[in-house]
């Protein structure tokens, strides 16, 4: 595919960028300061379109001149707590989404196919219908974003949401091309809950779920370099990827307790 990603200095999407060629992806990158891409990096893209991650019009231009089949959108950082400032986290959410919508609708309505980052906190809960943001209450822009994205049909938005936890890189800088042991592979994935979810502490009055999710909750981070892969490998898939018009939760795959997994996925 060809692939706008947004974000591409960054530390999500400067390891975005060498996985998403290895998957033979052509790739465009849309960024606020092109100088801050490395020579390497600049080398291996299609192309370098300069503009404001919160433009909607600058962003749908870019996908109908270059012909993007696909928009990844790694731009901004949300922020861990509602007192803290904002900044245009939820702003470049709302414009990717918007100049992704239009344009595939200029383009005759097929639709463009969308990875946004989002967080753990938006996957679903044991109990239903309360999400995870129900117990803990972090990065909540994230919220607002989920709602926004949700009340597009994935027929005309080919959306999916990246809810992972804390990725942590294993190497301090990109990598081109990726390292070996960087894979999909690596993790369990399951669509709008968290994958290989335990049942613990539920039992307990009052307090159950939250226990439960506070004892878990920090074994679900996923190394960065595995989740672009999973990202980069999925998009081989095009509009017939299982991911679409799904929250996609993570976890690798050496953090499951083979001794319980047999009953604990959510369901």
């Amino acid at each position: 595919m060809k692939v706008l990603l947004l974000g591409a200095t960054g530390n999500v999407g400067s390891r975005l960028l060498p996985a998403l060629i290895a998957h033979k992806h052509q790739v465009v990158a849309y960024v606020r300061t092109p100088a801050k891409i490395s020579s390497v990096a600049t080398s291996k893209l299609d192309s370098i379109v300069v503009g404001s991650a919160s433009d909607s019009t600058a962003i749908k231009a870019a996908i109908l001149s270059h012909n993007c089949d696909a928009v990844v959108n790694a731009a901004g950082v949300a922020a861990m707590t509602s007192w803290a400032s904002q900044g245009e986290f939820q702003a470049i959410f709302a414009a990717v989404v918007q100049a992704a919508l239009e344009a595939g609708r200029e383009r005759g309505g097929t639709p463009v196919r969308c990875w946004l980052m989002s967080g753990f906190a938006m996957l679903d809960s044991l109990k239903k219908p309360h999400l995870l943001f129900h117990y803990i209450p972090l990065f909540p822009s994230h919220k607002p974003n989920y709602q926004l994205i949700k009340s597009h049909a994935a027929d005309t938005l080919a959306w999916s949401l990246f809810c992972a936890s804390n990725m942590p890189p294993k190497y301090d800088t990109p990598q081109f091309p990726p390292p070996a042991d960087a894979s999909a592979s690596n993790l369990v994935a399951k669509a709008d809950a968290p994958p290989a979810w335990g049942k613990q502490y539920r039992g307990v009055p009052l307090i159950g779920n939250y226990l439960n999710i506070m004892a878990q909750a920090q074994s679900y981070y996923a190394v960065l370099e595995n989740c672009v892969d999973f990202i980069a490998a999925d998009l081989e898939k095009g509009l017939e990827s299982e991911w679409i018009g799904k929250r996609v939760g993570v976890k690798e795959k050496s953090k499951v307790d083979t001794n319980t997994n047999a009953n604990i996925n959510i369901k």
